[in-house]
């Protein structure tokens, strides 16, 4: 006997609990109350799907008609939105400055016209195309930064 109690007794009632002075627990052990908030909508299960998830992510909060992810030859690795303007851009900013850094400005293609944001960004190496089109400015220029620092910690993963 311990403390007035026999060894042993309690613990079945506590249910082998280490703490036999507590009240044994008859809800879950999880507090529904504290539900933690996942800050991604979806998971992706590939590389390219993480980018089309991050620029969908983009083009709806800014509003933005498409974005586009592309490598140093003009070819998409990932988009979203209208998919002729993103094939586009990116194939036409890689001709109109493979020497500057950064386009805000009116994109003329056969019968279109596209209101632009780019911006080169350098991963191991290579330069990526991130391109912003439709929208406001403000809004190109701010989803254009979140989308090539997504598109960077996501291709650097």
């Amino acid at each position: 006997m311990a403390g007035g109690r026999e060894q042993g007794e309690g613990s079945e009632a506590q249910g082998g609990s280490l703490c036999p002075n507590l009240a044994p627990s008859r809800e879950p052990r999880n507090d529904p109350r504290m539900r933690t908030l996942e800050r991604r909508r979806r998971r992706a299960n590939t590389v390219t799907q993480a980018l089309k998830y991050q620029l969908a992510a983009c083009c709806e909060d800014g509003r933005i008609e498409a974005m586009v992810v592309a490598d140093a030859d003009g070819l998409p690795l990932a988009s979203s939105g209208d998919t002729y303007a993103c094939d586009e851009v990116a194939a036409r900013m890689v001709l109109v400055g493979p020497r500057i850094h950064e386009f805000n400005g009116t994109l003329l293609g056969a019968g279109h016209s596209w209101q632009v944001q780019m911006l080169k960004v350098q991963l191991d190496g290579s330069e990526l195309l991130v391109c912003a089109v439709g929208g406001t400015a403000d809004a190109r220029k701010k989803q254009i930064t979140r989308g090539a620092e997504g598109a960077l910690r996501i291709l650097a993963a």
